[in-house]
């Protein structure tokens, strides 16, 4: 029985739950600096819709790329624990088709708390939903399959930056506002593309092989690694902008003090980007990077100054 609920806790990647809270903290923080305000329900619920919303999408990804054939095929010299999926269906540790409806029922419990808040707070919960069902639940599943055709690393930039930002900041103060809440929202969307850009280097030859034509199989390892040190770049260039011309805080300049870590990821993808293995502190790095960047830009949003 434990390895029965062990196997599900890892096939729904709780710990990659990560990827959506920053992104809920800086909406809420943004809110906060232009409204003095702190809705703790609507932030409980957007947390909730949005990590129902995740484990509907890993399971998706687990169960389709299982299908695939792309998490069976690779060699286990580029299994890490960043890539390649939970290993749970190629092992044969639950039944495809029991992850497959799970990931149905995570969905529709999303949309429940997302209509709900619909209910409560209005339209635009629902279009930002149906957006991030769009991209999220359609990443690789068909007829779409977003990450099989070069869109996925794009995708995911919109969804866990501007949607799920936007989404946030507007559950607390049932208003849009494009210019004091994209630019920032621009960050963590580049951030955790970075992350979806290097965990795609040792999965290079599966999904090669099994058609998962992302954007680092259609590029190469060698060139995708200076689209990495590009990215790697916008999040900083943005807040400096954006602080100079008064659309973010001074003390958002605070994120610029994660410059070192995104410095030694690059150093260590230019020396080991054919490496599997010798990846993992970059990849381990780059998801500190999007976490501590994003959640350093919204204390300085809290602070104010």
């Amino acid at each position: 029985m434990f390895n029965y609920v062990k196997s599900w806790v890892e096939v729904v990647r709780v710990k990659f739950f990560i990827a959506g809270i920053p992104s809920i903290v800086l909406g809420a923080s943004i809110a906060y600096y232009y409204f003095k305000i702190f809705n703790i329900y609507g932030f409980l619920l957007t947390l909730l819709g949005i990590s129902l919303a995740m484990a509907g999408c890993y399971l998706f990804n687990e169960y389709f790329d299982w299908k695939s054939g792309v998490d069976v095929i690779i060699d286990e010299d580029d299994v890490t624990p960043f890539n390649a999926g939970s290993r749970i269906l190629p092992l044969g540790r639950l039944n495809p088709r029991s992850v497959l409806r799970a990931g149905f029922v995570f969905y529709m419990a999303y949309i429940a708390v997302g209509l709900y808040l619909t209910i409560v707070c209005g339209l635009p919960v629902l279009i930002l939903m149906l957006l991030g069902i769009f991209t999220g639940a359609l990443y690789s599943a068909p007829p779409f399959k977003w990450a099989y055709r070069g869109f996925g690393e794009f995708l995911i930039g919109l969804t866990y930056g501007p949607l799920i930002t936007l989404g946030s900041f507007y559950v607390q103060t049932l208003s849009i506002d494009f210019r004091n809440v994209v630019p920032p929202s621009l960050i963590p969307g580049f951030l955790i593309t970075l992350v979806i850009w290097i965990n795609e280097f040792p999965d290079f030859e599966a999904d090669r092989k099994a058609g998962k034509l992302n954007l680092v199989v259609r590029l190469g390892r060698e060139r995708a690694k200076y689209l990495y040190y590009l990215l790697v770049c916008l999040p900083y260039l943005t807040t400096v902008v954006s602080v100079v011309y008064g659309i973010m805080p001074l003390a958002c300049l605070i994120m610029l003090a994660t410059i070192p870590l995104a410095v030694r990821n690059c150093i260590v993808l230019s020396r080991r980007y054919m490496d599997s293995k010798g990846l993992i502190p970059a990849m381990s790095g780059t998801i500190k990077l999007f976490a501590s960047a994003t959640l350093l830009l919204s204390l300085g949003y809290v602070v104010g100054w």
